[in-house]
C-alpha cells in the first residue's frame, strides 16, 4: 500500500473508532438525556474530522453517526427500521447540518494549512534573503540558494551559470545527491532554457520528459542562471511554483547585486590604479629630470662659459656630474632589477663568497653617498662564507646604505655588523634615522612604499622592495627594528651552513 493510502486509511479508521467512542458515550447518558441531545454528540466526530483530515473523513463521519444512532438509540433498537417516521425528518436535518459544519470545518482546515504555507515560504524567502545579503562571492550565493530551495521543495537542485563562450557550467552549486547530476540531453535542455528564458521540463508543457524542472534565473535584460528542480510531482501546485518562483527571482537580485559589487571594486581599483600610476610617473619623472637637469646644466656651464670659471669651480660642477650620473645610474639599476623581479627572470649567478669582501666593494661604490657620516664596520674574525651572487648582495648592501644616508641627520653615525647564528649570516645596518613605528615596519618593503615623514625624501619606493626580493631568491630574510643605540636596524640572512668545496674559488 502506498503512503498516501494508508495516511487514508488511517484517517477513517481514526474517525470509526471517534463515532464508536461517542456511541459508548451515549450508552451512559441514556436515558438520562434526550435522543436529540445525544445525536447532537454525533456532531463532534463530523467537526474533528472535518478540521484534521478534510471533507472525506467528515462525510463519513455524518453518516456513519446517522446510521449508528439509528441502530443503537432509535425504535425498534439494534435495528435499521425506523418505527416513527418523524425521525426521518430528524436524520436529514443531522446531515445537513454535519454536511455543512464539515465543509466549513475543512474550509477552515485548507485556510489554516495555507497560511501556514505561506508563512513557511515567507520564512524560507526571508531566511534566504539574509543568508546571502552579505555574501560577495558568487560561489557561495548560489551554494547557499541551491540548498535553501531543495529543503523547500523537498527535492533536488543544480543551478548552472553561463561560461564567457555562452555554454553551460555545470553544476557550480549543486545538492549532495547522486541523482543530481545531468545527463547531456538534460544539459542541452538547461542550455535551450538559459537561450530561450522560459521553464521547460517536468511539469511544463516544454519538453515535458524530461526529468527535471528548468526554470530560468532572469531580469528583464538577460537570462542569468538556469535551475534545475528534481524529485518533484508530474504537476505542482500554484503555490509551489510561487515559491519556485520567488526563489528565481530573489536569485536573480543576488547575482545581480554580487556582479554589481564586482564591478564596483573593479572601478575602485581602477581609480585607485589610474591614481598610483599618475603619482608614479610624476615621481619618476622627477627622479629621472632632477638629476638630468643637474648633469645639462653643469655642463651647459663648462660649455658655454669656460673662460669665467676657475679651476675649483670647474671642479665642482665635474663632481656634480660625477654624483648626478651615479644617482641617475642607481635608479635606472633599480627600476631594472624590479622589472627583472616582477618578470621572473631574475637569475642566480651563486658563488662562496666572503662577506666581508662584499662590505669592501659596496662602500668603495657608494663612498659619495655615505660623506659626512661616520661608519662603524663591525665583522667577526673569521666569518663563515656564503654561497650567493655576490654583485646582487652588494646591491642590497648599497639599496640599504643609500637608505641609512638619505634618511639619517647630517653627521650621524651608520653602522654595519655581521655575525653568524643558527647557520645563517646575519648583516645588519643601523642609522639614526626616526623610528619606523610597529605597524609600518612590514610595509616599508612593499614596492612604491613611502614613510609619512619621507615626502621631502627623494626616491619612489623601490629600494627595500628589491632587497626583500633578492634576499628572498637567495632563501634568507629581511626585517627591519628598533636599535638600543640607533634609531633603525635593518637586518637580512644569508644561508651560511654548507663549507666551500676543496679547490673551488672564493670571490
Amino acid at each position: 500500500m502506498s503512503p498516501a493510502g494508508y495516511s487514508s486509511l488511517k484517517q477513517y479508521s481514526l474517525t470509526l473508532v471517534a463515532v464508536a467512542a461517542i456511541t459508548a458515550l451515549g450508552e451512559m447518558l441514556y436515558p438520562t438525556f434526550d435522543l436529540i441531545n445525544i445525536l447532537v454528540l454525533y456532531l463532534l466526530p463530523v467537526l474533528i474530522s472535518a478540521v484534521r483530515w478534510g471533507l472525506g473523513p467528515s462525510f463519513f463521519a455524518s453518516s456513519l453517526g446517522v446510521l449508528t444512532f439509528d441502530f443503537f438509540f432509535v425504535p425498534p433498537v439494534l435495528s435499521f427500521a425506523v418505527s416513527d417516521v418523524r425521525y426521518i425528518l430528524t436524520f436529514a436535518v443531522f446531515l445537513l447540518v454535519a454536511l455543512v459544519t464539515g465543509t466549513l470545518g475543512t474550509r477552515l482546515r485548507n485556510e489554516v494549512e495555507s497560511a501556514r504555507d505561506s508563512e513557511r515560504r515567507t520564512a524560507a524567502l526571508y531566511a534566504l534573503s539574509r543568508e546571502i545579503a552579505a555574501e560577495t562571492d558568487l560561489q557561495r550565493v548560489l551554494q547557499t540558494m541551491v540548498k535553501t530551495v531543495a529543503v523547500a521543495v523537498g527535492g533536488e537542485a543544480v543551478i548552472f551559470v553561463p561560461d564567457p563562450v555562452g555554454g553551460v557550467l555545470t553544476e557550480i552549486a549543486n545538492t549532495t545527491s547522486s541523482s543530481a547530476q545531468l545527463d547531456d540531453k538534460e544539459q542541452g535542455i538547461a542550455r535551450w532554457v538559459l537561450e530561450d528564458g522560459k521553464w521547460a521540463g517536468k511539469g511544463t508543457g516544454t519538453l515535458s520528459g524530461a526529468e527535471h524542472l528548468f526554470v530560468p534565473i532572469r531580469t528583464d535584460q538577460e537570462t542569468l542562471a538556469v535551475m534545475a528542480l528534481g524529485q518533484l510531482a508530474d504537476e505542482l501546485p500554484s503555490e509551489q511554483r510561487q515559491l519556485i518562483e520567488a526563489f528565481a527571482n530573489l536569485a536573480a537580485i543576488a547575482i545581480i547585486r554580487v556582479k554589481l559589487a564586482e564591478e564596483a571594486e573593479q572601478a575602485q581599483w581602477l581609480r585607485e590604479s589610474e591614481k598610483l600610476h599618475t603619482a608614479l610617473l610624476n615621481s619618476i619623472s622627477h627622479d629621472l629630470r632632477t638629476p638630468l637637469a643637474s648633469i645639462t646644466g653643469a655642463v651647459t656651464s663648462l660649455l658655454s662659459e669656460e673662460s669665467v670659471y676657475s679651476r675649483e669651480t670647474k671642479e665642482i660642477l665635474l663632481q656634480t656630474i660625477k654624483e648626478e650620473a651615479q644617482r641617475l645610474n642607481h635608479f635606472v639599476a633599480n627600476l631594472l632589477d624590479m622589472v627583472r623581479l616582477e618578470s621572473g627572470v631574475l637569475k642566480l649567478n651563486k658563488e662562496w663568497c666572503d662577506i666581508q669582501d662584499i662590505v669592501g666593494v659596496a662602500l668603495r661604490q657608494i663612498k659619495d653617498v655615505l660623506q659626512g657620516h661616520p661608519l662603524r664596520v663591525t665583522m667577526p674574525s673569521s666569518p663563515p662564507l656564503v654561497k650567493a651572487d655576490c654583485g646582487l648582495i652588494e646591491h642590497v648592501m648599497i639599496n640599504l646604505l643609500e637608505n641609512a644616508a638619505k634618511y639619517s641627520p647630517p653627521g650621524s653615525e651608520i653602522s654595519i655588523s655581521a655575525h653568524y647564528t643558527n647557520e645563517a649570516m646575519l648583516i645588519s645596518i643601523s642609522d639614526l634615522s626616526p623610528s619606523i613605528p610597529t605597524a609600518e615596519r612590514e610595509n616599508v618593503f612593499n614596492k612604491f612604499y613611502r614613510l609619512h615623514y619621507a615626502k621631502d625624501v627623494s626616491g619612489i619606493g623601490l629600494g627595500l622592495s628589491i632587497c626583500k626580493g633578492i634576499v628572498e631568491a637567495h632563501g634568507g630574510k629581511i626585517w627591519v627594528g628598533p636599535s638600543p643605540e640607533y634609531g633603525n636596524r635593518f637586518t637580512f640572512s644569508l644561508p651560511a651552513s654548507e663549507p666551500p668545496p676543496e679547490g673551488s674559488d672564493v670571490e
